[in-house]
């Protein structure tokens, strides 16, 4: 989304070693980043839990065997939008699962408690929370980036 021309009015980095111990503070700083960014309190809440969502799975699965690699976590606020970008040099996600996080794991019946799904909903929760997210590995470089709309309101609506 972010061009080269437009420049972030804000920019946060934080870099952290891959436990799953260190959630709780990343679903911390980012609650308050997004807070601060201007969102309100359900945006800020899906934004925490897409983060978290994704981190946990970069620890669990893409840096299972380095437990002590780091990831880069940043977060730049623009005029009509916030980025969040997740960076580790782990396992990539298998094209596969990308590609079946359309969304149709939530089609279940909540009546069916054998139906309900037990794993596998968390890409499809992030982008289902997300307004834009974009996936690539280069070079054993994985960079997944989050991106939410800051609500535009129509000035005919305020009348």
């Amino acid at each position: 989304m972010s061009s080269t021309s437009e420049v972030a009015t804000s920019h946060v980095k934080l870099t952290f070693e891959s436990r799953l111990a260190n959630i709780g503070m990343v679903g911390a700083v980012t609650r308050i980043l997004s807070s601060e960014s201007g969102f309100g309190i359900i945006p800020s809440a899906e934004i925490e839990l897409a983060v978290i969502e994704a981190v946990t799975n970069v620890i669990k699965y893409g840096l299972a065997a380095l437990p002590t690699a780091e990831v880069e976590l940043s977060f730049c606020c623009f005029e009509q939008y916030f980025v969040i970008e997740i960076v580790d040099l782990g396992i990539p996600i298998p094209p596969h699962i990308l590609a079946a996080a359309d969304g149709s794991v939530f089609n279940f019946s909540v009546d069916d408690m054998d139906a309900w799904p037990t794993s596998g909903m968390g890409i499809s929760l992030i982008k289902a929370v997300m307004d834009q997210v974009e996936y690539s590995s280069v070079n054993g470089r994985n960079s997944l980036r989050l991106i939410k709309l800051f609500e535009q309101i129509d000035a005919s609506e305020k009348n």
